[in-house]
């Protein structure tokens, strides 16, 4: 009994070109290389089937991938909650510096006044840069 042959993809490719070049025929190329003619028919349509495939119209936009659900451990239970909670306090934050700002900007309002009333002048004090010498 003959052991299976394996052909290469190059191979391969080239008896289908000289097939679909219809330069030859399946049976004289099969009697030729020494394969059967059926094998051949076999590589051809495949290959017909995977030209098909390219030229089909291809949805626009991109590609929509689904992710691989990640196994759920202790580990990443426990990191989604620090992150979690890290965004609700990056909130809390982000509202208390919003009204400490608001604050800041009535208390200016309020010395201004002040020193109107007073008669005296604003003036703002420039504090120099690091790096630059004042």
């Amino acid at each position: 009994m003959k052991d299976r042959a394996n052909y290469s993809p190059e191979e391969k490719l080239k008896i289908v070109q000289l097939v679909l070049s219809k330069k030859a025929k399946i049976q004289d190329i099969a009697k030729d290389k020494g394969i059967a003619p059926t094998l051949i028919s076999l590589w051809k349509k495949q290959a017909q089937d995977a030209m098909e495939a390219r030229f089909q119209p291809q949805p626009k936009g991109r590609r929509k991938c689904t992710p691989e659900a990640a196994p759920v451990t202790a580990d990443t239970r426990s990191l989604k909650n620090e992150a979690r909670k890290a965004k609700i306090k990056a909130a809390h934050l982000e509202t208390s510096v919003k009204e400490m700002k608001a604050r800041c900007a009535r208390l200016e309002e309020a010395l201004s006044a002040l020193t109107a009333a007073m008669g005296y002048k604003m003036v703002k004090v420039r504090t120099p840069r690091k790096g630059r010498k004042a």
